[in-house]
């Protein structure tokens, strides 16, 4: 049987996992929280002129608006705060990530939020 010449560092190995963990929140989570934002806020601006033209799914836009952007902001604040502390995200290591994808998830996320409210806004349940 071999015998191993090194022994386990269980502080050495936390240690990693919680720099890896933090890296991977920040920026994979402020990219991401970026993008929505972006999408949301452009969400806002066609529920805002609908609702000015007085059609119906104005107001469940703006409220999806609302939910989506206070969750992004929630979102980038780790990353927010290493950007000022280190004046750059942390590294991640070889993971790349695309804008196309990340708009492509936020469109899906709030197609599926609007459909939702809609239902909620226009037929409600009935008791």
């Amino acid at each position: 049987m071999p015998v191993p010449t090194e022994s386990f560092d269980l502080s050495s190995a936390l240690a990693a996992v919680s720099q890896a963990l933090g890296a991977i929140v920040c920026h994979i989570g402020f990219l991401a929280a970026v993008h929505g934002l972006i999408l949301s806020t452009a969400l806002g601006g066609l529920g805002f002129v609908l609702l000015k033209k007085g059609r119906p799914a104005g107001r469940p836009l703006l409220v999806v608006f609302k939910k989506i952007a206070i969750f992004c902001l929630f979102l980038m604040v780790p990353g927010a705060i290493a950007l000022i502390a280190s004046g750059h995200l942390p590294a991640v290591g070889q993971l790349r990530l695309n804008s196309v994808g990340l708009f492509g998830f936020w469109v899906l996320v709030l197609a599926h939020f609007c459909m939702e409210e809609m239902n909620f806004e226009w037929f409600p349940a009935e008791k």
